[in-house]
Formats: C-alpha cells, structure tokens, sequence
C-alpha cells in the first residue's frame, strides 16, 4: 500500500474549504417609533344626600365629590344640569316626592364652601372650569344647601342632576 503525503499548505486549504465558517455582514436602519395622545376626561359622581330631615328652619348644607381624571395639560370644564325637576333652574334646582310629585322642595348647588357661587351649565359664566389637567384624579367638591323656610311634606325627594366635562381645544 502506498502513503500519500500531502503538503502543510494544500492540508490548511483543504481545512479551510471544509470550514463552516460564513462570513456576514450587516445592514441598519432606523425604525420610526410614534404615538399621539388625544385629550381624554373621565368623570365619576358621588352622590348628594341631604339627610333626613324634620321642619325646615334652618339651612341644610351637604357635600359630594366629583372626581375626573384627564390626560395630562387638557383644559377642561364641568357643569351641572338643572336637575330633572319640572321647572327647575341653577338658582332654585328641584327634589321631587316620590310619592306625590306635585309636592317638592327647592336646593341650589354652589362651587364654593360659602355657597355664593352657583354651579349650573352655562359655559364661561357657572361651570368649574379648571388651568389644564395634571393627569392624575382630581377632586372637585359639589356644596348643596336646602334653604330654610321650606314647608316640605313628608316623602322621600329625589333628583338626578347630569355632571358633564367637556375638554379639548377652544376652551
């Protein structure tokens, strides 16, 4: 039998022929990453209650909170309806027996703890309106007063006002 040598050089191409190695190269580019972020509000009620009362010969006061969330830098404003009383107006809303409707008795909605400032729905003049929102909840304070000097029959009274936020741009 014979042996065949082979040269140190033609081994190392041979070696190198057999080789997996790849050689790679690599391209980049830059992938455009986005998002908007609309104005958005979010509104939640609590209610009011003003208790159970007796003879009305002194003012009855009550609070509730609204809290509204809104992204961050929106401006935004609040209002409150009339309510749902028949006749109803800002200055004199109305809570209705539930028993006898005729029979109701008269309370306002103010934006202040002094309950001189009333709060109703015409923009610009009664609504809460705020600088821009911080993003996080807020909490905004409802303040109800029953005047004095109402001869209310006896009854459950309800009332259903509507919170509404508006926000965006214009206002």
């Amino acid at each position: 039998m014979m042996k065949l040598t082979i040269p140190a050089a033609t081994a190392a191409v041979a070696l190198l022929l057999s080789s997996t190695t790849a050689f790679s190269q690599t391209q980049t580019g830059d992938m455009a990453v986005s998002m908007t972020v609309a104005a958005e509000c979010t509104i939640a009620t609590e209610a009011l209650a003003f208790g159970t009362v007796g003879i009305i010969d002194t003012n009855i006061d009550a609070e509730a909170d609204l809290t509204v969330q809104c992204t961050s830098g929106s401006a935004y404003q609040i209002s409150l309806s009339d309510g749902a009383g028949d006749g109803a107006t800002t200055a004199a809303r109305l809570l209705t027996n539930t028993v006898t409707i005729a029979d109701t008795a008269t309370y306002s909605l103010y934006q202040d703890a002094g309950r001189a400032t009333l709060w109703g729905n015409t923009a610009g003049t009664n609504t809460v309106d705020s600088d821009t929102a911080t993003g996080a909840d807020e909490v905004i304070t409802v303040y109800g007063r029953v005047d004095s000097g109402q001869n209310v029959a006896t009854g459950t009274y309800q009332d259903t006002v509507v919170a509404t936020i508006s926000y965006g741009t214009g206002l």
